[in-house]
């Protein structure tokens, strides 16, 4: 039973958390309030808190948007965008997944100092290896297709020790009786393991979304069709354009930034749990 003065700090506590929360969204309230406006009502609106009202609902409303969708190649940037999450989400979860169940289950030579490069892995930036993978994926004359993107991206270690964290609390009793059964360890892996464990498997996927919804370095190298582009090259080649105005712009960094709100208010409670229980676990 709380104690009033154990309530009354949980009352302030929550409203210092609200306010915090607050400040950091007013930057997405006028973002999203000001890309339904013509440039005209953004200046006028600027000095004032109308800068945080959207306009009167009228035919006009949505005409930002519909600009952006109609008279640029945006809807095809994130539908592009969206085909590469797929495939690397697909191939993500099950390269990094069996890599991580090799590491947690099965004994190899040298499985400690294969860890412990991948744990090392972890801590080289990206931007310090791509130009490695530009001059690779350029040598075997892979710029400008899907596969030339996506290659470099499958294998991710913080995700292998993700998977592996996870993986190590098993129990080995289920496998034992598995192999009773004549389930090898490939088939054990697609049909109990990644089951059991998909809390991680939904982290993974999330994460991987992310990494690919903002990726620009990679994509900016490996692609020059416009055919191929992503959303974040699309966003960047839009507001750069002289002919977008204000409004427009708005438009499109809410359409960038929205999918990036919903994934994490749909799958925090994954996330949380993925992440909790990789520090559960010893190996």
């Amino acid at each position: 039973m709380l104690t009033k003065k154990q309530k009354r700090n949980n009352w302030i506590l929550t409203v210092v958390l609200l306010i915090v929360s607050l400040l950091f969204l007013f930057p997405v309230i006028w973002m999203l309030a000001n890309s339904f406006k013509p440039d005209a009502a953004i200046t006028a609106d600027m000095n004032s808190m109308a800068a945080f009202i959207p306009p009167a609902l009228n035919g006009n409303f949505f005409e930002n948007y519909v600009s952006v969708l109609t008279n640029t190649g945006f809807v095809r940037y994130m539908c592009n965008t969206l085909f590469y999450a797929a495939i690397l989400i697909i191939l993500g979860v099950i390269v990094n997944g069996l890599a991580g169940y090799a590491l947690a289950k099965i004994n190899f030579p040298f499985r400690e100092r294969w860890l412990l490069i991948i744990m090392l892995l972890m801590i080289v930036p990206m931007e310090t290896i791509i130009t490695i993978h530009f001059l690779i994926i350029a040598k075997l004359g892979l710029l400008n297709t899907v596969l030339g993107y996506v290659l470099p991206m499958i294998v991710n270690p913080f995700n292998i020790f993700l998977f592996r964290q996870v993986f190590l609390g098993l129990p080995d009793d289920v496998y034992e009786a598995a192999q009773l059964d004549h389930c090898g360890p490939v088939k054990y892996f697609f049909t109990m393991v990644l089951p059991m464990s998909k809390s991680v498997v939904a982290t993974v996927s999330v994460f991987t979304f992310l990494n690919v919804w903002n990726d620009y370095l990679w994509p900016s190298l490996v692609f020059t069709s416009s055919d191929l582009l992503t959303a974040q090259i699309g966003l960047n080649a839009i507001t750069s354009n002289d002919n977008t105005t204000t409004g427009q712009t708005l438009a499109v960094i809410t359409m960038v930034t929205i999918p990036v709100i919903i994934i994490y208010s749909l799958f925090s409670k994954q996330i949380v749990e993925g992440v909790i229980s990789t520090g559960s676990k010893e190996g």
